[in-house]
């Protein structure tokens, strides 16, 4: 067994208690699960035990793992989320919520009820994904228990975009001043062009979302008036093709805008020009008939 002598007085290293029916599932199969998130996070991550505890059958093992702070801490809550899947109330039974004015890194929590839990999650941990890359926090949950982890300006943006998350479940999300933000990029969108944007039930959102890093919804200003907010911790560019970020996004959604209103003007042609054709035709079907009647 491979045991690290003093770990305690490390600064590159963190050790979490592991129960003995866990163990398997976080290190999964040849260690498959225990090397993905290494190379997610570019830590070293392996359990250590002393040459005297082997063969004891302890409750628990220690999981070492070596990095800096924001992979040290990447990594630790992804296990303790393995962790209380198989073994709920692991980590979190007695757990409260946490906040921190800590200007660097730090972590600080949120507590969900089982309806948040899951709208907070999404398919497959789409929603978590997306606000974790649209922040630049860490965001993992543990149980019912959101983790945010960053620097104070990261924790706060994540923060918020959860709040709002959670309010759009309820009904409409208003964002009365926008002018001393420094990650948002707001976009006028023509009333008929909104249905167009979103998509069916935001599908057109999620899928701009997705591909460019932000999170993005319809907001309520001062005035009550309706605008897209494009949220997200990177700026972007939009000449860079695939780059991410808001700039991006709104490119993508400029596109969208321009399309739908070239589309509209040729639908408004097509109808024009049916419409001078059916006229055309009646009144060349009333001729023939006064010639008839003449006749």
């Amino acid at each position: 067994p491979v045991y690290v002598q003093d770990w305690q007085d490390r600064d590159d290293c963190t050790v979490v208690e592991i129960p003995s029916d866990c163990i398997g599932y976080i290190t999964g199969n040849r260690r498959a699960t225990l090397g993905a998130m290494e190379e997610e996070w570019g830590t070293l991550m392996f359990f250590m035990s002393k040459l005297e505890d082997k063969g004891r059958g302890r409750g628990a093992e220690k999981l070492a793992i070596f990095g800096c702070d924001r992979a040290r801490r990447g990594s630790e809550l992804k296990v303790m989320s393995g962790v209380e899947t198989k073994s709920p109330g692991y980590f979190t039974r007695y757990m409260r919520e946490k906040k921190s004015d800590r200007r660097g890194f730090d972590t600080e929590r949120m507590i969900f009820r089982d309806d948040e839990l899951s709208y907070a999650l999404g398919k497959d941990g789409a929603t978590r994904k997306k606000l974790e890359l649209a922040s630049g926090a860490i965001l993992q949950y543990v149980g019912h228990v959101a983790f945010i982890a960053g620097v104070r300006a990261e924790r706060k943006r994540c923060r918020e975009f959860i709040m709002w998350l959670l309010q759009q479940r309820k009904g409409s999300v208003t964002i009365a001043d926008t002018a001393r933000r420094d990650d948002v990029t707001e976009v006028r969108i023509p009333e008929s062009c909104k249905g167009w944007v979103t998509g069916n039930r935001g599908s057109e959102l999620r899928r701009m979302e997705s591909e460019t890093g932000t999170y993005m919804f319809m907001a309520l200003d001062s005035r009550g008036e309706e605008r897209l907010c494009i949220f997200g911790a990177k700026a972007g560019s939009k000449g860079v093709v695939g780059g991410g970020g808001r700039a991006h996004a709104e490119r993508l959604v400029e596109d969208m805008i321009k399309e739908k209103m070239q589309d509209d003007i040729g639908t408004r042609r097509r109808e024009r020009t049916a419409s001078r054709s059916q006229g055309d035709d009646h009144r060349r079907g009333g001729h023939g008939r006064r010639e008839s009647a003449k006749r």
